[in-house]
């Protein structure tokens, strides 16, 4: 994981017996994560979260980004501190061997380096997965915007689309805005930013091919990037609403952004020409 930015500061991390710890609620994936090797775990506190871990210094690198990311993906969201005072488990993994005997036992996907479950995290800082990208800011921050998510709208399952485009949106915009610059430069190329609009709505799990996968998520980056873009930015909030209440791309885009859409046809073609 790389260093702080210039600018970052330090978050205070208090080291604590596990009885300790504000909330002692382990769900069933973490109850596994802390049975290996169980008496190398350590335990600290942040505003925002609880870290499991076995070295301070990568938990100090992690808590330093996920507080500022967890308050800059709620201000995107229109949320308030109050919105989202529970806090979220982090588990950090620092051994591939561990972590992929861990998401094996969790039954979740070879290619899986770090994801979400409700609102806690498991990370593999040390990922050397063949075809997932090694773990830095951008995917720290990434997966920080699943568990703000999961904070805010408790029970609601977003659509996939949804779901990752406006993480790995997120993801980018977070670190560019931790390190006070553009966030052209923290976004990726989108050369898997091939599937329809029509056949990404209908996409309800996970693909198990890795260049599927690549597909999915770029395709639906491109698409929250392109409204983040080219549409006001504090409607964000109204569009996702209006997913989540049953509206279909085309119905939320018109209904929210009536006043900069045509149609939505002229939508596709330009969202089709969209590069930035």
């Amino acid at each position: 994981m790389n260093g702080p930015a210039d600018g970052d500061q330090d978050v205070p991390l208090e080291e604590k017996p596990f009885d300790e710890l504000s909330d002692e609620h382990i769900g069933p994936l973490g109850q596994l994560a802390l049975s290996m090797r169980p008496d190398e775990w350590k335990h600290a506190e942040t505003d925002h979260f609880i870290l499991h871990y076995r070295r301070m210094t990568e938990a100090r690198k992690v808590a330093r980004e996920v507080e500022f990311d967890i308050t800059f993906v709620a201000a995107a969201l229109g949320a308030k501190p109050e919105d989202y005072q529970q806090k979220s488990h982090v588990y950090i993994f620092e051994d591939q061997n561990e972590w992929q005997e861990f998401i094996q036992k969790a039954n979740k996907p070879s290619w899986m380096a770090s994801f979400v479950l409700g609102r806690d995290l498991f990370l593999s800082v040390r990922n050397t997965t063949p075809g997932a990208p090694p773990f830095d800011s951008r995917v720290l921050a990434h997966e920080t915007t699943h568990a703000v998510v999961a904070r805010l709208y408790p029970g609601v399952r977003w659509p996939l689309w949804l779901n990752e485009g406006f993480a790995e949106y997120m993801g980018a915009a977070g670190v560019a805005a931790r390190k006070n610059q553009t966030i052209q430069r923290h976004e990726h190329t989108l050369d898997f930013a091939s599937m329809s609009l029509d056949a990404l709505q209908k996409v309800q799990v996970y693909p198990d091919d890795p260049v599927q996968v690549a597909i999915l998520y770029e395709t639906s980056e491109k698409l929250i990037r392109y409204i983040m873009t080219e549409l006001p930015k504090d409607r964000i909030t109204q569009f996702i609403n209006a997913v989540l209440a049953g509206r279909s791309l085309q119905d939320a885009l018109l209904y929210v952004y009536p006043d900069k859409i045509a149609s939505y046809e002229d939508f596709e073609k330009k969202y089709a020409r969209f590069n930035k």
